[in-house]
């Protein structure tokens, strides 16, 4: 597996050469443009006159509709999921997909996972940031309902591999899979996040693909314990 480049590249964020109606500019492109900024500069180093100039709307309009940075960004970052949810659409819905056994189909998604939080590294430094906001914040529970949901859009996706594995004998262990799929994403994160950040003493050695390598082992490991036998 390789995980330098996602196999169905979608931008995360298109603001630009898009027309929108006056009614939307408090929607799609304020959104559109707030999650750009965000991901070139990190959400605290952008104000809400830069991301309202950006929109090309006035900061009274901007407070009217999103009354708090924070709003915004819960938007932006349901707004990049979603685009990351294309991605993995894409995949599935690939002939090539759908030919694997579902163990493959696991491997493939976990894969895909990897090559975005490699091929974008901004969107999992935002991330990082975003959950300490969120975390300290503390918006409202039906503010991140939304967001919510396009994370978890995915896990359908997975199961239905995992369940179409144990039907085609390719996954023989049987595993609790919310438990399961939940622990491989963590970690798939922690270690994109660790990578993104940096090396800090020399045994991280994040040079060259060693990073990179971290995270395939993972998925490497996550499937040959599926493909493995329990012990009676």
């Amino acid at each position: 597996m390789d995980s330098q480049r996602p196999q169905q590249v979608v931008p995360l964020v298109e603001r630009r050469g898009v027309e929108l109606s006056r009614a939307d500019a408090s929607d799609a492109r304020v959104v559109a443009c707030a999650a750009s900024l965000f991901l070139e500069r990190g959400i605290a180093d952008v104000k809400m006159t830069d991301i309202a100039e950006e929109a090309g709307v006035g900061v009274a309009t901007l407070y009217r509709h999103f009354s708090t940075k924070t709003a915004i960004a819960v938007a932006a970052a349901t707004l990049m999921w979603e685009r990351f949810n294309e991605s993995i659409i894409r995949l599935v819905e690939s002939d090539a997909f759908q030919g694997m056994d579902g163990a493959s189909q696991l491997e493939a998604l976990f894969g895909e996972y990897c090559a975005t939080y490699v091929y974008h590294a901004r969107f999992v430094a935002f991330l990082d940031e975003f959950d300490h906001l969120v975390q300290r914040e503390h918006p409202d529970p039906a503010t991140l309902e939304a967001y919510g949901r396009k994370v978890d859009s995915f896990y359908p996706i997975f199961h239905d591999a995992y369940l179409r594995g144990r039907l085609d004998g390719s996954v023989s262990h049987e595993v609790d899979f919310p438990v399961f799929y939940r622990a491989v994403a963590h970690a798939l994160m922690a270690v994109a996040s660790k990578l993104m950040r940096g090396q800090v003493i020399p045994s991280d050695d994040f040079t060259e693909r060693s990073g990179v390598a971290e995270l395939d082992c993972l998925v490497d490991m996550a499937i040959r314990s599926l493909r493995t036998h329990a012990s009676p």
